[in-house]
């Protein structure tokens, strides 16, 4: 009978200890990407409350597709920035929740699932969207070092009491 090497025995029993840890391992960085994410969805917000158009619009990637509560038909990049400039141009204080429901990761993508409220204050002191909750779901995708939105979705949802 032939024993393993020293070698043969320390990659053996290293691979055994890697995948020992491998759940744990993988759940972690999972923990990683759905909080880093979620922190990102916090920026998306914190943007559109600022009118900040420029850093909002990084947050998309350049072949995103998605259909956005204001639109009759899905759009690219290219058609998610106007609402925000919007904000910005027309001095509408804008407020928004975010409630967190469901979050997936599938290797380099995250898709995440929430509500929110969203409520528009304009100059003239109209109000618009108050007891109205739309619902989210944006899906993620780590591009080198960042997270991208490629694809997302809104509806409303039914109001409260109806």
């Amino acid at each position: 009978m032939t024993w393993p090497s020293a070698t043969s025995s320390v990659v053996i029993l290293g691979t055994v200890a890697l995948v020992g840890l491998s759940p744990a391992m993988l759940a972690s960085a999972e923990d990683q990407s759905v909080s880093a994410v979620w922190s990102l969805e916090h920026d998306y917000w914190r943007f559109v409350k600022a009118g900040d158009v420029e850093n909002y619009l990084t947050l998309w990637h350049k072949d995103f597709v998605g259909w956005p509560c204001h639109t009759d038909h899905p759009v690219g990049r290219s058609g998610v920035g106007g609402w925000v400039q919007e904000i910005r141009n027309k001095r509408i204080t804008f407020t928004a929740d975010l409630t967190r429901e469901a979050a997936q990761v599938f290797g380099n993508i995250v898709v995440v699932h929430y509500r929110s409220t969203m409520v528009s204050t304009y100059p003239d002191g109209r109000v618009e969207g108050r007891g109205q909750e739309s619902k989210f779901t944006h899906t993620w995708m780590k591009v080198d070092s960042s997270w991208q939105i490629i694809g997302g979705m809104c509806g409303r949802l039914p109001q409260s009491g109806k």
